[in-house]
């Protein structure tokens, strides 16, 4: 097999690691092949979006200069070399453009708001984050979810939100999807929405209707409500698992519960404020008969009265 290595294609299918075995062993023992290798290498300084495409040339040519003065024997570099370091270089800036991932998180206590390439808006929750690929975006709408988001997606094809416990499948609408380690909780506040959860099959729902898989076990509600209660400055839950709103607590405040002394399966209706971090307590743990003490180094410790 004779290989082009001035042809552009090939190159870029090495990049994008598509050649195939054969391909690449014979790649690997050609004398050139460590000269690629290190234009690659170096390429990888290229950081968008402040890509300087005449120094990054430049530094590619003096690490292959440098390279090369260091054995006896000096090779000169090939005319038709220069050329493939920029398409490499062009060929590595179009791949971090278009096929990298853009990951937005937030930390304790903060909100973020993300508009994605088509306009839909994706509201975080605290200590939560979402990711997505801009590459052929309008005809694979699908974000990664970890933690908390209300969605209010545009209309068009479908768009899909991945979670470690279920997904959720809308064509335009608005919702809200809430994940953590064997919990999967959906509201649907405009349109309709389809849930898959782990282990369990589609489930439909409505303007109104909520869905819950929390150890594979499945709860559904109704609610009355134009969005979520934390995106005005309160969390609000619907019998849910206490251990799931002291989750919440911990991630507005930035606090963490010694919990081993009460039950976290009990469940708990209501509200709580983010105003102000002793009246969230009281709000949530007076009428379950709960004393908490707040620590100095910001630990809860939880009894019950």
């Amino acid at each position: 097999m004779k290989i082009n290595y001035k042809d552009e294609t090939f190159l870029a299918r090495w990049i994008a690691n598509e050649l195939s075995l054969k391909e690449l062993e014979e790649f690997q023992q050609s004398d050139v092949y460590h000269q690629f290798k290190a234009i690659d290498d170096a390429s990888q300084l290229l950081k968008a979006p402040d890509y300087n495409q005449k120094e990054a040339l430049t530094q590619i040519q003096n690490k292959l200069q440098s390279k090369e003065a260091n054995k006896k024997v000096v090779k000169l570099i090939p005319n038709w070399m220069y050329g493939a370091v920029a398409s490499i270089a062009l060929l590595i800036s179009f791949f971090y453009f278009n096929y990298s991932t853009t990951d937005f998180s937030t930390s304790y206590g903060e909100y973020s708001t993300i508009t994605l390439p088509d306009n839909s808006t994706v509201h975080l929750s605290p200590n939560s984050t979402v990711s997505y690929k801009k590459y052929k975006w309008d005809a694979n709408r699908e974000v990664s979810l970890r933690g908390k988001a209300f969605f209010e997606v545009e209309k068009g094809k479908s768009f899909t939100v991945n979670t470690t416990e279920g997904n959720v499948t809308v064509l335009g609408t608005k919702f809200t999807v809430n994940t953590s380690e064997n919990y999967f909780e959906v509201l649907c506040y405009e349109g309709k929405v389809g849930v898959t959860s782990k282990n369990k099959g589609e489930t439909i729902l409505t303007l109104g209707k909520a869905y819950r898989n929390y150890n594979e076990k499945t709860e559904e509600w109704t609610f009355n409500s134009n969005s979520p209660s934390w995106l005005k400055g309160e969390s609000s839950f619907m019998n849910t698992p206490l251990y799931q709103v002291i989750k919440a607590l911990e991630n507005q405040f930035n606090l963490k519960f010694d919990s081993s002394k009460i039950d976290t399966e009990k469940r708990f209706t209501g509200t709580f404020t983010h105003e102000d971090v002793n009246i969230a307590l009281q709000t949530v743990f007076a009428p379950m008969k709960i004393s908490y003490k707040l620590a100095k180094n910001s630990t809860v410790i939880l009894t019950y009265k």
